[in-house]
């Protein structure tokens, strides 16, 4: 298991909108860039479940050993074998899952977390373009000021870091992709200081 679909997602795109005539296609890009990254999440949360290691050799330790994905099902009540996000049960039962349980950097991260969710109702949005999703994209990306189109936001450049939306929620993705597929680094205790 790799980021390698993720990642040949955001080049296929980054090269694609490198030409000006592409400039309304970053909402079409983020979406399917971040349906590459939800796969990709359930996918890791699949294969580190029943054992499977990352390409780099990394699987975390686990607390419950399923068998296979069918027993991972039955546990987390999907009953459909095509894609379903399994998001929410990341959040609630990854810490049950595994021992160092590498999927707490989605929620107890207080900007991937706030990202994740940002990300989210931005896809929401350009899925459904229900009033709903518009005012929780109002409400949320927007900070109740007048609407502008997710092109036009994912454009909007971030003021701390000078980068576009689009580009700082794709380098968010590699970031927690990348994170996920490695060998996290060993937090070694303090050593004792003599005094």
């Amino acid at each position: 298991m790799n980021n390698s679909d993720l990642i040949d997602e955001i080049e296929k795109w980054s090269l694609t909108l490198t030409s000006k005539s592409n400039k309304d296609l970053y909402e079409l890009a983020f979406f399917k860039i971040f349906i590459k990254f939800e796969k990709f999440l359930s996918d890791a949360f699949e294969n580190y479940s029943i054992g499977l290691q990352s390409d780099y050799g990394y699987c975390p330790e686990r607390i419950l050993c399923f068998i296979d994905t069918d027993h991972l099902y039955k546990i987390i009540k999907k009953d459909n074998k095509s894609f379903v996000n399994h998001y929410e049960s990341i959040k609630n039962l990854s810490h049950c899952i595994f021992q160092d349980n590498p999927f707490e950097i989605l929620t107890t991260d207080a900007n991937y977390s706030t990202d994740i969710n940002n990300m989210k109702i931005l896809r929401d949005y350009i899925a459904h373009e229900s009033s709903s999703a518009r005012n929780r994209f109002i409400k949320s990306l927007l900070n109740n000021k007048s609407f502008i189109s997710p092109n036009e936001f994912l454009l909007k450049k971030k003021k701390i870091l000078n980068i576009s939306n689009y580009t700082h929620y794709t380098n968010i993705m590699m970031e927690i992709s990348g994170y996920l597929i490695n060998v996290p680094p060993k937090v070694l205790p303090p050593t004792a200081v003599l005094i």
